[in-house]
């Protein structure tokens, strides 16, 4: 297709006056990959560090800003993203010895707030806030978790969206730090013992002073910390360099429970540590095999723990303390076990049907003895329960509903609605469609079609976007965005795609999406994008497609592999090279999912087939691209990003390819709603534009 052709097919194209792209050198960079010689002329880009590579992100940054402020329908657009966007929040409340805490935003705020209260939604008073830090956002809570005893609170920052952060202790009574300060930790949050005098907490490996956001993570240390104590007197409980630790306290009986994953073999395993016995150690209870697991709770007769081992769809089992022998508690249905908790003697039971949410309730044997009624088609992606309490606190969400909480009582029955948030002017209402695809291997597969009542394949095409992600076994489920509320209200049609890769429907369904199987993944979303403009939902120059992280991988994958399907892509803080992505921060324990390109010619035969970075190819009409990513992103280093821009600036001279970055932000956890607003505002009236969305 030629390029003018290509004009035709995008709706409200602009073009960029030839030329206009900021110069990309290149370098003679190949690397050998078991007798293939793969050229990476833009690997400079790589180096965060440089003053050229600074320069050269300031100059697409002036050429993106220049576009993007052009766009119609913008001013319109922030104004109604606004009003969507300044919406109070209020997380799940947790009990500790009476009291009661939680985040709120008070929907004006640039980051949450940490409250604690003598009663679940009581207002009480505001512990921790990190807008005091920085008023402009790009301080926030990273995590907090209270100590059993309700008097102290292990905590930590996320400062300007790096993962990395450093462990604090503050008295909830006095609101005053203690002297402790643990550096050097992440992703996992402190676990507390049973009487508040210490707890499990892992640091990682200090990272390179002068690359801190893109050097080379290592496996973490599991250490006790006693309070008050120096972190130099912190005892080792556990490091070994190829295994990620995820500890959990069965407080009640004295016990550390820790699941031990080998990101190089992708196997594990449960280990045990008798807290009473000083002679005891961690040492294994259930051997390592592929199976998933996750620390439940515990009762007298044994570990609760939520596992897909023997039970695709998952299945609670009850873990013998001293010989870990296995029994189930309750079996796997044709629904997955998404989330479990114990509270009051019973069992609280999440599960996704079709990738919507269904709660149960059931005795300790397991025994379902009744259910919570959901608000409608949504998900509750977070339960929390307590045992010094009958109320159990569930997050509801769904496309058109904003966070919602609920508490149930265990004692009556009884659910009731104790927050929720609506905005002053609500609009149209969405209306949610379920529709059926079937994959090019005759897999089928189910997609959400986010609409307006009068929007409908009948009067279209419409104005469309294509979300997914497809991997690390997480499933994709409704939940409330103010960014697909103001593009469906506007008259456009979002899709969200339950691709193979994700957790929707168990282990086979998240290895039938991984590593040599990876290509299901771009397969099931190419697929669901054929079917929207076969039944007259859209067509190719009205459909874009944008996923981020993993899903910004899909995007690469599609627009590489299917640029004629597509109007428009936006992939967000993509991962593009997947030659090199184990080089950086903490890529290589994603190894379990994708592979590695050095490690087999099996492997880098499969990688480099659809490596979306090195799929760009001279001579290829490829759809408009918007590329998001931050400065501070130590998850998916923006190199992936600025790689794939330069190449395809480079391969496509007269196409359009932008990209947007992030300053002070990272992955997309801890952004402050100026950032989210902004970034939101700019997606949106970019894909507007082509596919012929109206804004105004």
């Amino acid at each position: 297709m030629s390029n003018s052709s290509a004009r035709s097919r995008s709706a409200g194209y602009l073009a960029i006056p030839y030329g206009s792209y900021p110069g990309s050198r290149t370098v003679d960079q190949c690397d050998d990959f078991h007798g293939t010689e793969v050229a990476d002329p833009y690997r400079w880009l790589e180096d965060q560090t440089s003053t050229e590579v600074t320069d050269w992100v300031r100059a697409q940054a002036e050429l993106t800003e220049a576009y993007l402020g052009k766009l119609p329908g913008r001013g319109a657009l922030a104004k109604r993203l606004a009003a969507l966007s300044a919406l109070p929040t209020c997380t799940v409340p947790r009990l500790e010895n009476g009291r009661w805490f939680r985040q709120t935003n008070d929907g004006r705020q640039q980051q949450a707030v940490y409250r604690v209260a003598d009663q679940p939604m009581g207002e009480g008073r505001v512990l921790i806030d990190p807008n005091e830090v920085s008023p402009d956002g790009t301080t926030a809570l990273a995590a907090v978790v209270p100590a059993p005893n309700g008097r102290l609170v292990a905590w930590s920052y996320q400062e300007l969206g790096s993962d990395w952060c450093s462990w604090r202790i503050r008295e909830v009574e006095t609101g005053e730090d203690l002297a402790d300060e643990l550096p050097w930790g992440k992703f996992v949050e402190p676990v507390w013992l049973g009487d508040s005098s210490a707890f499990v907490y892992a640091i990682y490996p200090a990272a390179d002073e002068q690359d801190i956001y893109s050097s080379a993570s290592q496996a973490p240390k599991l250490l006790l910390h006693r309070v008050g104590t120096a972190q130099s007197a912190d005892r080792v409980l556990f490091h070994r360099p190829e295994v990620n630790c995820w500890p959990s306290v069965d407080a009640e009986h004295g016990y550390l429970v820790a699941i031990m994953d080998d990101w190089q073999a992708d196997t594990r395993a449960i280990w045990i540590q008798d807290l009473n016995d000083p002679a005891d150690e961690l040492h294994e209870l259930v051997a390592a095999s592929q199976a998933q697991w996750e620390y439940v709770g515990a009762i007298e007769r044994g570990l609760i723990l939520r596992t897909d081992f023997e039970a695709e769809r998952i299945r609670l089992v009850l873990v013998d303390r001293t010989t870990g022998q296995l029994s189930t508690l309750v079996a796997e249905r044709e629904a997955l076990m998404l989330l479990a908790d114990t509270a009051a003697g019973r069992l609280i039971i999440s599960w996704l049907a079709d990738a919507r949410s269904e709660v149960t309730v059931h005795d300790l044997d397991g025994q379902q003895i009744g259910s919570i009624e959901l608000p409608g088609m949504g998900t509750v992606d977070r339960v929390c329960a307590n045992d010094g309490s009958s109320l159990v606190h569930l997050n509801f969400t769904s496309f058109g509903t904003a966070g919602q909480v609920l508490a149930h009582d265990l004692d009556t029955g009884q659910t009731q609605t104790v927050f929720a948030a609506a905005p002053a002017e609500p609009g149209p209402e969405l209306v949610t469609d379920q529709i059926w695809v079937t994959s090019a291997d005759g897999t089928r597969l189910p997609a959400f079609v986010v609409h307006r009542a009068d929007v409908t394949p009948d009067s279209g095409p419409h104005p469309a976007v294509l979300y997914g992600y497809g991997g690390f076994y997480a499933p994709v489920s409704p939940k409330y965005s103010p960014a697909i509320v103001a593009f469906v209200q506007a008259g456009g049609v979002w899709v969200v795609a339950n691709l193979r890769g994700g957790g929707e429907y168990g282990s086979a369904w998240h290895d039938a999406g991984r590593l040599s199987n990876k290509q299901n993944v771009f397969d099931d979303a190419i697929a669901t994008a054929e079917q929207l403009v076969a039944e007259g939902w859209t067509s190719t120059d009205r459909l874009a497609v944008f996923g981020g992280s993993n899903g910004g991988l899909l995007v690469g994958a599609l627009l590489t592999q299917r640029p004629d399907l597509f109007a428009a892509a936006v992939p967000d803080v993509a991962v593009l090279d997947m030659l090199r992505y184990e080089q950086f921060t903490i890529g290589k324990f994603c190894a379990p999912e994708y592979g590695v390109a050095a490690r087999s010619k099996e492997e880098f035969d499969v990688l480099y087939a659809y490596s979306p970075y090195h799929r760009l190819a001279a001579g290829v009409d490829y759809p408009p691209v918007l590329l998001m990513t931050s400065d501070h992103d130590d998850r998916v280093v923006p190199a992936h990003s600025f790689k794939f821009a330069a190449r395809l600036q480079a391969v496509n001279p007269d196409g359009l390819c932008l990209l947007r970055v992030n300053h002070g932000a990272g992955h997309g956890l801890g952004m402050s709603r100026a950032t989210l607003l902004a970034e939101r505002i700019d997606m949106l009236t970019f894909i507007a534009a082509h596919t012929g969305l109206a804004l105004d």
